[in-house]
């Protein structure tokens, strides 16, 4: 049986970065590469001023710039977002009000592939960002 998002989350490596020997999406070979923690994906969502929102792309710059990093491995990012918003989400369901934690939707876009797998899927993404649905 796989491992639940919350034991993911809370097994997951802390970032690092490593070197890629050849090129790797928008990151050409022989650059630094993070690859992101979903905690420090929370640390830079939590850092954000109310209402903020950030994309993909962003966020990835955040965290490359927070580790000193060239960029962002997009396909880590990307698992540990879910992770993070997993966690989240089934908070939420669990009764914990929105306010009280991290604020996964302003970094994940309604229109993305990641907010239709995510329980509620679109509309829940947009309602969290108090978009209408």
């Amino acid at each position: 049986m796989p491992a639940s998002f919350q034991d993911r989350y809370d097994t997951a490596k802390e970032s690092y970065i490593k070197t890629n020997d050849k090129q790797f999406a928008d990151l050409p070979a022989g650059t630094t590469v993070l690859i992101p923690s979903p905690q420090d994906i929370e640390s830079v969502v939590n850092a954000l001023p109310e209402g903020n929102t950030l994309n993909l792309t962003e966020l990835r710059g955040a965290l490359a710039e927070m580790h000193d990093a060239d960029g962002t491995c997009p396909v880590m990012c990307g698992m540990n977002l879910r992770v993070a918003a997993e966690v989240t989400l089934e908070a939420i369901d669990a009764g914990v009000p929105q306010g009280e934690v991290v604020p996964i939707w302003n970094v994940i876009e309604p229109t993305s592939n990641l907010a239709k797998k995510l329980p509620g899927g679109v509309e829940r993404i947009r309602r969290l960002r108090g978009e209408r649905t």
